[in-house]
């Protein structure tokens, strides 16, 4: 472990940075920490460096330098495949196997880990339950026989089937519709605080960052320009790349508000 990592940590990344050839830093010297319990999301446009640096955590994608330490261990000690199976994963656009039915999306990394079948099946009736799917209803479904929302929910379930103790999320929630979107986005809220693992969350929406994190970094070209609470990035914003960022949902916010307030 490193001589500045907390032993509440379940991430800490110092230094990160990843160069591709003819030079171009996609991340460039990025470092956090994430706590059991705490959500971290990473805002920038396309191009900012946040999902490079997302991908860069489980090993998608090998970093150039720095370190990247899971539980105390450096995952580049780590061999990929076993790493990714400790870390839950959760995508645009919710990524399941269309060919496999929800449990048996549910059930990928329980069987990888050679669980017993009887605690394959409790596992899934008990993760439906918790996102709020029936089980003697959703089990049997393929993908194209839910909605958008349902396979969200099911791509949460999966990531949480070995009860890691970080997830990753990547614009998980950024192709359902605003009503679905609210929902799905308390219950991951709720669902956080009740088993408290650690999340790193990838948005290009301030507003959703706002909301839901503990700590936000914005990047900009590869670097983080500010990190901070909610409350520290609207009170006291350090760059203005990030005031530009924070402008468009106020500007929403105000126009909302003078709806309410008109006769």
């Amino acid at each position: 472990m490193s001589p500045n990592a907390s032993a509440q940590d379940v991430l800490r990344v110092e230094g990160l940075t990843k160069q591709y050839s003819g030079g171009v830093l996609a991340a460039d010297n990025v470092g956090f920490t994430a706590a059991a319990g705490e959500l971290i999301a990473i805002v920038g446009e396309s191009g900012s460096g946040k999902t490079t640096t997302l991908k860069a955590i489980n090993r998608l994608i090998e970093p150039s330098a720095g370190t990247i330490l899971f539980q105390g261990r450096d995952v580049m000690s780590l061999a990929a495949h076993d790493l990714r199976r400790e870390i839950g994963w959760v995508m645009q656009g919710d990524g399941l196997f269309p060919h496999l039915t929800a449990a048996q999306n549910i059930a990928l990394t329980p069987r990888l880990l050679k669980w017993e079948p009887a605690r394959i099946s409790a596992r899934i009736d008990e993760l439906l339950e918790l996102v709020r799917l029936d089980p003697a209803d959703f089990r049997d479904r393929l993908p194209h026989q839910m909605s958008g929302g349902q396979r969200q929910r099911i791509a949460i379930a999966r990531a949480l089937a070995v009860e890691p103790p970080l997830l990753l999320l990547d614009e998980a929630f950024s192709a359902l519709d605003p009503v679905t979107r609210a929902a799905l986005q308390d219950d991951f809220v709720a669902l956080q605080e009740r088993l408290q693992f650690a999340a790193v969350m990838v948005t290009h929406d301030m507003a959703e960052a706002l909301l839901l994190a503990n700590r936000i970094l914005v990047m900009k070209d590869g670097r983080v320009v500010q990190t901070g609470t909610p409350s520290d990035l609207v009170n006291r914003p350090g760059d203005p790349y990030v005031t530009e960022l924070l402008a468009a949902p106020a500007k929403q916010a105000r126009a909302v508000a003078a709806l309410e307030q008109a006769p």
